[in-house]
């Protein structure tokens, strides 16, 4: 059984691994009871679109005064747990009358908000605007409804070290911004999602024609060490070795401390009172 146990647990280590790529988190809350937030699909499976149109496209979404739809390209939840649970991020959504976290939402290769927000702002009669996170002059002599667009700064070229520092600091200068907008718009309701464009996108964007093939400079060995190209510490390499070494070690273990316990019942001592002189003259 103990067997079975461990070449079962041996062949999920893969499929942990990789279970969470290509997936980035989508967070939302809002100042006031919204039943978009309560009712959203909860599926891991669920697609991008089916799950911005559950929240944007609920009956009450056009009872918000501002509607702040926040994208970052390279956003991943590990991202999110690497800040800090006093953060202003946090204590919004602590303070949130609804709330939504899914961390792990099928990948998103572009914006998901380039077309949603001026359908959204037709059906509401909202204004357009977007936003720079950290701006100081928020709107607020227009009292009618405000769709904010804000891009927060890209991750997917950071690791390491300095993408947790850099994440700490967007952590920061969002919920400073998202305050300011409570203070002017009571009633609001914020979407930050993740995205990341796909592969070919970045093949291309990524492309400089002024390299040509015979140029040496394509031949240059990238700056800086392997943590500054790669992420090593994935959520899935993470998963696999707590399962490795709070889970299969102990079997394994547990299973030679079994083995050599197992004592043989025969003993090679005669019984007491046993005379093999008087046996053999029988």
């Amino acid at each position: 059984m103990a067997r079975r146990a461990v070449y079962f647990l041996l062949a999920l280590l893969p499929a942990t691994a990789i279970a969470f790529s290509n997936t980035h988190p989508i967070v939302a809350w809002s100042s006031h009871s919204s039943n978009g937030l309560n009712t959203a699909p909860l599926s891991k499976s669920t697609h991008v679109s089916t799950l911005l149109e559950s929240l944007l496209w609920n009956d009450n979404v056009c009872e918000h005064d501002a509607i702040v739809l926040v994208n970052q390209r390279g956003l991943h939840a590990s991202d999110l747990r690497t800040l800090a649970p006093s953060g202003g991020l946090a204590q919004s959504l602590n303070a949130a009358a609804s709330t939504l976290e899914l961390p792990y939402v099928p990948h998103i290769s572009s914006n998901p908000f380039s077309n949603l927000a001026s359908t959204i702002a037709e059906r509401c009669g909202a204004r357009v605007i977007s936003y720079v996170p950290g701006q100081t002059d928020i709107v607020s002599g227009d009292k009618g409804k405000h769709v904010m667009c804000m891009e927060m700064p890209a991750l997917d070229d950071l690791s390491g070290l300095e993408r947790k520092t850099k994440m700490a600091q967007h952590e920061s200068r969002l919920s400073s911004t998202v305050a300011d907008i409570s203070e002017v718009f009571p009633k609001h309701l914020v979407v930050y999602a993740g995205w990341s464009p796909s592969l070919n996108a970045r093949q291309s964007t990524s492309f400089s024609p002024a390299l040509a093939p015979n140029s040496t400079s394509s031949f240059v060995p990238p700056s800086g060490g392997i943590l500054a190209h790669y992420q090593l510490l994935t959520p899935g390499l993470i998963l696999s070795m707590i399962i490795g070494f709070f889970v299969l070690i102990p079997i394994v273990l547990l299973g030679v401390s079994a083995l050599a316990s197992i004592q043989s019942p025969l003993q090679g001592e005669p019984p007491k009172g046993y005379i093999a002189s008087e046996k053999k003259n029988q």
